[in-house]
């Protein structure tokens, strides 16, 4: 292990250790690339080649014996079905996939329901089963959501709704009484992977309702739909709800982006790279979430009265797609004007609580919907959870991210057996929830919370950049970035290869009044590009003739069907 000394700011180079990568000789013959993926749990040809034939089966899911008898009962009846999603990225995908995979699958009357984060708040609303009544609806399946809803789900029951429940959060001990819960928290759930977004879940469940479809011979003399052709949404809704990136999730998400890569995605996924210019053939987990991603909760993170990101993922006419895309693109302008506005304030409330191990704002003017977005930015700025609160009445919203090691959501269920009162409502993942607390117990829930991250966390830790080690320069070169590029998908729990070496600066400006671009100058001659985005002060510091020690990763920019090397920076310093 290596460690940097710091340098105006906490920061840590720890390079990984070098383990034994022997037992991948035989299918990956360069040894940079193999030491890479040992260290990130590769063991097994599948798990190199991450073909979509080698996932999990869907026989291990709790109930989804009994949900996709459900479905093909009223898909074989032509009942009509409701898909209730929910207004982020996976959400959206996962009503889409519904929405079109049922229609493939043999319904003729499929309609979906997606809340308002400022009105019909998260999942199924009393209101909603009632208007889904009225509209002749029989079954409810829910995407994304549902297993927290007990209230209204159980109200759909009394009033002689089928409901088949597919999420992936964590699940109360008071489940709702539906006739199948698709979950694999639960914990009676067999599945082998826990890291499944909610687009995810209802993939499988359509999978399994096709081979019931298929057992009953309802697809005789005709076509077996092709449920794998959805699994750009699948992908999209993975990296949008930062899902980890298991073994199952890489081969999901992988035959995902060759579909979007070669062009054979949903319209509204094409058109949605052409808004904010990106190359269908480049697409990766960094332009799917930096990208698309924002684009997609635009319209529900801001108080717009209609949300087109669902109507964008289901329509089939390019004229359309192109039109909604721009709307988007207004939307995600607007939500960033507002987020610009609210995080300066953040900052400015976050700095009063630096030195503890959770921070918690609330500022009432901040939209509900920026909330997650604050959390995250104050999150990577201070290294320690945080809980972003939000509203006007005696209710207050409030989102949450967190840090490894720290379960949002777990830590949520303690405080409320702790203080029954605290909470009104709890929700979600380990490194993302909300809650909802009435105005009177904020300091309350920010003194509590504070206590619990300190007795689990201690003090505020170091940041820590983990490192693949030094590059050889002959390495640094398209071909080898194409290489890598081929071993991914990279992102959450499968990080990009990133690599840290000691320069002499060649040269370096300042872009856009915010980002540096360097001309780095390896000890064998040899030099490089190389840009440093969002600079902080003491980067902007770093002059030319300095030796610096700079992490950094390797990629290839695609435009216009050209590739050039891209040497993207993730923290400089010097030596």
């Amino acid at each position: 292990m290596k460690d940097t000394e710091p340098w105006g700011s906490i920061v840590k180079i720890v390079r990984r250790d070098v383990i034994d990568d022997s037992h991948l000789e035989k299918y990956i013959p360069d040894p940079v690339i193999r030491q890479i993926l040992a260290r990130r749990g590769i063991k097994t040809e599948q798990d190199v080649t991450c073909k979509l034939c080698d996932i999990f089966h869907f026989k291990d899911f709790h109930d989804i014996d009994k949900a996709s008898s459900i479905i093909a009962d009223s898909i074989v009846n032509q009942e009509p079905i409701l898909v209730a999603g929910d207004y982020d990225v996976d959400g959206i995908t996962g009503t889409a996939l519904g929405v079109r995979g049922l229609k493939d699958l043999g319904a003729s009357d499929v309609t979906y329901y997606v809340p308002s984060r400022y009105e019909g708040g998260y999942g199924v609303s009393e209101e909603a089963v009632d208007n889904a009544i009225e509209h002749g609806v029989k079954l409810i399946l829910t995407v994304d959501n549902g297993v927290s809803c007990k209230e209204s789900i159980d109200y759909a029951k009394s009033r002689g709704l089928k409901v088949v429940i597919t999420d992936h959060h964590e699940t109360p001990e008071d489940l709702p009484l539906a006739d199948a819960i698709v979950d694999p928290k639960l914990p009676v759930d067999k599945f082998p992977s826990k890291n499944l977004c909610g687009a995810g879940v209802l993939f499988y469940v359509l999978v399994a309702t096709r081979a019931c479809l298929r057992d009953r011979g309802f697809y005789e003399g005709r076509a077996v739909p092709k449920i794998g052709r959805f699994l750009d949404l699948v992908a999209l809704g993975t990296i949008g709800d930062v899902m980890q990136l298991d073994a199952n999730n890489r081969k999901l998400v992988k035959y995902g982006f060759e579909r979007i890569r070669r062009g054979e995605c949903v319209v509204g996924i094409r058109a949605l790279a052409s808004s904010c210019r990106v190359d269908l053939p480049s697409i990766n987990s960094v332009s799917i979430a930096y990208d698309l991603c924002p684009r997609l909760n635009a319209p529900g993170r801001i108080k717009l009265e209609n949300n087109p990101a669902v109507s964008l993922m289901l329509t089939d006419d390019d004229t359309e797609a192109c039109i909604i895309a721009r709307d988007l693109e207004m939307c995600n302008k607007r939500r960033g004007d507002y987020e610009r506005v609210f995080l300066k304030e953040a900052c400015e409330d976050a700095e009063k609580q630096a030195g503890n191990s959770a921070i918690v704002l609330y500022r009432s003017n901040w939209l509900v919907g920026l909330g997650g977005l604050i959390a995250s930015r104050i999150k990577e700025k201070f290294s320690v959870p945080c809980f972003v609160f939000s509203g006007t009445g005696d209710e207050l919203s409030g989102s949450a991210r967190s840090v490894p090691g720290f379960s949002i959501v777990k830590i949520l269920q303690t405080l409320s057996e702790k203080s029954p009162d605290l909470l009104i409502r709890f929700g979600g993942h380990a490194m993302a929830a909300g809650a909802s607390i009435h105005k009177a117990n904020f300091e309350k829930f920010k003194d509590l919370f504070n206590e619990v991250a300190t007795q689990s966390l201690g003090q505020p830790a170091d940041d820590e950049i983990l490192s693949d080690g030094s590059l050889p320069p002959n390495y640094i070169t398209v071909a080898f970035a194409r290489d890598l590029e081929a071993y991914g998908p990279w992102g959450n729990g499968f990080e990009e290869p990133c690599f840290d070496g000691e320069f002499t600066v060649e040269d370096v400006f300042l872009v856009a009044n915010r980002h540096l671009k360097f001309k780095l100058r390896n000890d064998d001659g040899s030099s490089m590009n190389a840009i440093k985005l969002r600079a902080t002060p003491n980067e902007r510091s770093i002059t030319k003739f300095m030796r610096v020690r700079a992490v950094y990763t390797v990629g290839i920019n695609h435009y216009m069907g050209s590739q050039r090397l891209e040497i993207k920076i993730s923290a400089i310093e010097p030596v």
